[in-house]
């Protein structure tokens, strides 16, 4: 028998692994989807692409300089920019 998430939406391997690899997946559907994941190539390849597209984009992070956060907030409120005025 076909779960009940499966019978709520068709087989979309991207959408499917990019809901499951960012973590939307309500908990039924991943255990159905991990399931899924062993016969399925499409959906197993799509899982791959989207973990390793997540640890490219962690690696290209660049940490933000100390002192940057409390710099910018100061200048906001020099210019008065903190109120929400329109221009």
């Amino acid at each position: 028998m076909r779960s009940w998430w499966v019978r709520l939406r068709r087989h979309d391997p991207e959408r499917n692994a990019a809901e499951y690899v960012s973590g939307e997946l309500p908990r039924r559907a991943i255990r159905w989807f991990e399931t899924h994941l062993l016969d399925c190539e499409d959906c197993w390849r799509e899982v791959l692409l989207g973990r390793l597209g997540r640890a490219a984009a962690e690696d290209a992070r660049e940490p933000v300089p100390r002192g940057l956060r409390d710099r910018v907030r100061a200048s906001v409120q020099m210019t008065g920019g903190a109120g929400g005025e329109e221009r």
